[in-house]
């Protein structure tokens, strides 16, 4: 019997751990979803989206309502109404240039060949479509914290995260955006760019405010401030964000190469 994939028993037995700032196992912030893929310029209209690590598929509502039809792909294989494939990330079972829009919501950090699932979102991508990615930004204060936990603190390797309460996962890369830029570069990307989410400012700069033994009455005083400076500082230094969301496009190939481009 093949041994079950540890990160994908994790998850099955903490199912609250599965989690992003579009909500979790229970269904997803459609406005702030819409929003993002707005101000990022990812269109849906009339394309075929691939969702990735996609879960029980809750973005298939966002895709659905925009005028785009949408298939997922996961490890696990729950009940879905939906073109769904069990598939890993870094073997995916699609054509090449089969959708127009590739979407990794909150689910590459926890892929061991980072470099493979790259390369696999740009071959099933079509030339000129884009490719949407939410990650875990460490590229801040939580970094720090978390590179001091994982070695003095007695978290093990890839498993510190500054939200749950501190609680230990199972798979969680330290992912900054000095990392994610040149493997995505040189897997055959281009025009990347980040923003940030204000409300996740709070936990980048001071993740001590989900530690366990933070008072509730000083944690919520942090929360309220940074409700407020969070998303001005997300606009001018957008690292400090826990998290990034990222746009990239497939590069259409050059005239020369492509007679009908």
């Amino acid at each position: 019997m093949t041994p079950q994939n540890p990160i994908r028993a994790f998850y099955e037995t903490h199912p609250r751990m599965v989690s992003s700032p579009f909500g979790g196992i229970d269904g997803i912030d459609a406005e702030l979803f819409g929003a993002v893929l707005d101000r990022l310029g990812i269109p849906l209209q009339d394309q075929r989206v691939l969702d990735v690590g996609c879960g029980r598929g809750h973005a298939e509502t966002v895709v659905r309502a925009r005028g785009g039809r949408y298939f997922g792909a996961d490890f696990a294989i729950s009940a879905a109404g939906f073109p769904l494939a069990q598939a890993d990330a870094a073997y995916l079972p699609f054509p090449d240039a089969a959708f127009d829009v590739v979407l990794c919501v909150d689910a590459f950090e926890h892929i061991p060949d980072m470099e493979a699932a790259a390369r696999e979102f740009h071959r099933v991508l079509r030339h000129g479509g884009h490719f949407f990615l939410s990650a875990p930004n460490y590229g801040n204060v939580a970094g720090l914290v978390k590179w001091y936990c994982e070695r003095f603190g007695g978290y093990a390797a890839h498993s510190w995260a500054p939200f749950g309460r501190w609680q230990p996962q199972e798979f969680e890369q330290a992912l900054t955006p000095g990392r994610i830029r040149p493997l995505f570069v040189a897997e055959g990307f281009t025009e990347l760019y980040a923003i940030g989410h204000g409300p996740d400012i709070g936990l980048g700069i001071f993740p001590w405010m989900d530690h366990p033994k933070m008072p509730e009455a000083i944690q919520y005083r942090l929360q309220r401030f940074f409700q407020w400076a969070g998303p001005p500082l997300a606009r001018i230094l957008p690292t400090l964000s826990l998290h990034l969301f990222w746009r990239m496009r497939k590069k259409r190939p050059s005239s020369s190469s492509c007679e009908s481009c």
